[in-house]
């Protein structure tokens, strides 16, 4: 489970045997590292036995929203087991089946330009390949993004404290501009911006943002389910096609549940 932006909160709801409708229940606990392992504690009060739950499901909430609307969802579960303490155990969370599953993804990216300018290309860079001079889409096996949901490419500056963050904008498949174009020459998520990028700190990566904050989403950063990361470099070259790591199995969510009676 990665930790939210600042003011994001997971959020869990329940089925049982009696109602299946989706109920919420809380809004979890703090998060904390135990043995390596994000744990999220937290305590509620519930009207019925723990046996009477058949299905799980962890949402993720903006900040300064307090509502009964399930959206987002990040985590389901079901099929839970019980031992004769009412305690759940083996209740494995699938999370493919809410956000994907992004394990096969793959992409690269393009330092290049149109501009006359000899260095413009430090500036500028595109979610691409150049395959016998032609630009090709460089992402492979990107599903849709989940209903709500939209890919969103970043840099990464980690000279400052706290680290800057530049977005670039936000897509949904490999062809095609992003939400900002003002500054791009080629039909593929990237373009030009003020920033440089022949820089070794930092990185560029493309994450997977829930629609919450429409046009300010650039002044919250990215979220932290990171797909794809690029290690920046100080010497780059102009039109090299630079692989990126696909990094989904440590950000996207997965885990288990366990709820004790008290």
């Amino acid at each position: 489970m990665p930790f939210l932006r600042s003011g994001e909160q997971y959020i869990l709801w329940l089925k049982t045997l009696r109602d299946t409708t989706w109920q919420k229940i809380t809004e979890l606990g703090t998060m904390k590292i135990v043995n390596g392992l994000v744990v999220i504690v937290g305590k509620f009060n519930y009207p019925t036995s723990l046996d009477s739950i058949t299905n799980a499901l962890v949402t993720i909430q903006p900040p300064n929203i307090s509502n009964s609307t399930l959206n987002f969802p990040v985590l389901e579960g079901h099929n839970f087991l019980y031992d004769s303490a009412h305690k759940l155990t083996n209740s494995l969370f699938i999370s493919k089946n809410t956000l994907g599953d992004f394990s096969a993804l793959q992409g690269g990216l393009v330092f290049t330009s149109t501009k006359p300018d000899s260095l413009a290309y430090t500036h500028e860079f595109y979610l691409m390949n150049f395959m016998d001079s032609i630009p090709k889409p460089s992402l492979t096996s990107l599903p849709a993004p989940p209903v709500g949901w939209k890919y969103g490419l970043w840099a990464q500056d980690s000279n400052f404290t706290p680290h800057e963050f530049f977005l670039y904008g936000l897509f949904s498949s490999a062809q095609g501009r992003d939400s900002d174009s003002a500054n791009a020459y080629y039909p593929f998520p990237g373009g030009w911006k003020p920033q440089q990028m022949n820089f070794g700190s930092g990185s560029i990566i493309v994450t997977l943002e829930p629609q919450f904050y429409g046009d300010s989403l650039k002044y919250k950063g990215p979220s932290p389910f990171t797909l794809l990361s690029f290690n920046r470099i100080r010497f780059i070259n102009e039109n090299e096609n630079y692989p990126m790591t696909n990094i989904s199995a440590s950000a996207i969510p997965t885990g288990s549940i366990e709820f004790q009676q008290y």
